[in-house]
């Protein structure tokens, strides 16, 4: 995501900062509020970055998903599982990745009386082999995170990294799309949609007669015939999902994941 950027044009100048000796560097346009994003041409990359890039992904497998979101009851890959899955070879082809702190503003939200504090962060990121080095004013992550202790920091840096490799590589993680999220026109009727439902016990459910949507819903994933036909039934169903009794949803979790899964393996046994 764009972002102002904190050097001035002569630092990238150098033999070294920005690109290779022998390419060129054209200036960055900036606009009046310093915007670097607008008009800029991409900076060149050295083809010893664009060579190891490839190399990585012509190689790299689908990255394990070891971390599971509990609200959305998906399995999804952390920073480690992406490091795990590329550092190995970024060494091997003498890729570097650096992320720079950009930006770290905290910023204090008082609602109903109490006080939270937020970050607004942001990161750019540098690569470079052992001849080219090679960065661009919009190689860069933005995020807002609750500043909850020392290591939201930690975390920040980590996410942007974890977002930067992954769009890089083009690594296949398991995160959900915000395709696959509820959607709703409306910032009320959004928070509406996401907001903790209470769970039903089995009893209640029975009494409102969920049984009947409880085995329609397993039977269209059963028979959900691709990813983002499956994505679509768990975003219809967000809200009736949420609300299920403990041992239902489990059920219904287990054979989301078992289809992602299925998935999964068949793209890897194709390979």
């Amino acid at each position: 995501m764009a972002g102002a950027a904190n050097e001035s044009d002569a630092d990238v100048s150098g033999d070294r900062a920005g690109v290779s000796s022998n390419t060129p560097v054209r200036p960055v346009e900036r606009d009046a509020g310093g915007d670097t994003s607008r008009g800029a041409a991409v900076t060149p990359i050295p083809a010893s970055i664009v060579r190891a890039i490839c190399t990585i992904q012509a190689t790299v497998d689908a990255v394990k998903k070891s971390q599971r979101n509990q609200h959305g009851g998906y399995q999804f890959a952390s920073t480690d599982d992406i490091y795990a899955a590329v550092t190995r070879k970024m060494g091997e082809v003498g890729l570097v990745l650096l992320s720079l702190e950009d930006r770290a503003e905290i910023k204090r939200i008082e609602k109903d009386g109490k006080t939270a504090q937020w970050m607004h962060a942001e990161f750019s990121f540098v690569l470079a082999t052992d001849g080219d080095t090679w960065t661009d004013a919009r190689a860069k992550r933005t995020l807002y995170i609750q500043v909850t202790g020392p290591q939201t920091f930690q975390a920040a840096q980590s996410y942007a990294e974890k977002a930067f490799l992954r769009s890089l590589f083009k690594l296949p993680t398991g995160d959900m799309d915000l395709d696959s999220m509820p959607q709703a026109e409306t910032e009320e009727d959004q928070n509406d949609i996401l907001a903790p439902r209470k769970r039903k016990s089995s009893a209640q459910a029975k009494r409102d007669g969920d049984p009947a949507a409880y085995n329609e819903l397993r039977g269209a994933i059963s028979g959900a015939d691709g990813p983002a036909d499956l994505e679509m039934i768990v975003r219809n169903h967000w809200a009736f999902i949420q609300s299920l009794p403990v041992r239902w949803r489990q059920i219904v979790d287990a054979e989301i994941e078992d289809k992602r899964l299925e998935w999964d393996d068949s793209n890897q046994a194709a390979e």
